[in-house]
């Protein structure tokens, strides 16, 4: 994990992570392991996801587990909720605690049930066809510290390049 590296082998952590991300050549086997990294690298990350938003369908796009299927499909269906926002609104979005959060009324008490204590949601890709997220999960609340966002953005920016480079075809098949 980054939180126990000194200074000095935080570049080497970096470094090691964007060679195996990119040591995958398709767009399914990039983001999958991005959402693996996620868990393994994030402190207090216990689940990762990728959410698609393809001809106004939302769809997880790659998860880690049944959780991160079930909370895009709670925020397609209510239009709402971190990951939905950021992948729209060009931002990212923090809950710290899934108990005290507002922003999303409809959402978070199903967030809650389904047992999510905080989460982030970083936006990936815009385009004309599809727009996406990655979505980081954890069951604790105030699971994620602001270091924990920024390491989630440094995975995120790697998700954003592999989307951006991605054609079309390659975003529709997995809204598939």
């Amino acid at each position: 994990m980054w939180f126990d590296k000194t200074k000095e082998e935080i570049p080497q952590t970096m470094e090691s992570m964007a060679r195996a991300i990119h040591v995958e050549r398709t767009l399914p086997n990039i983001l999958a392991r991005i959402t693996s990294l996620a868990v393994e690298l994030v402190p207090s990350c216990h689940y990762s996801g990728v959410l698609l938003v393809f001809e106004k369908e939302v769809v997880t796009a790659m998860a880690s587990s049944t959780l991160v299927v079930e909370t895009n499909h709670l925020q397609g269906q209510l239009k709402e909720g971190p990951c939905f926002d950021a992948a729209w609104e060009e931002t990212s979005y923090r809950v710290v605690d899934m108990r005290t959060e507002k922003r999303w009324p409809h959402f978070i008490p199903g967030a809650r049930q389904l047992g999510v204590g905080s989460m982030i949601g970083y936006q990936l890709y815009a385009e004309q066809d599809g727009i996406a997220a990655l979505d980081l999960y954890s069951t604790q609340p105030y699971g994620f510290t602001s270091l924990c966002e920024q390491y989630g953005r440094i995975l995120a920016s790697h998700a954003a390049v592999a989307l951006n480079c991605s054609s079309t075809e390659q975003i529709a098949e997995l809204a598939r």
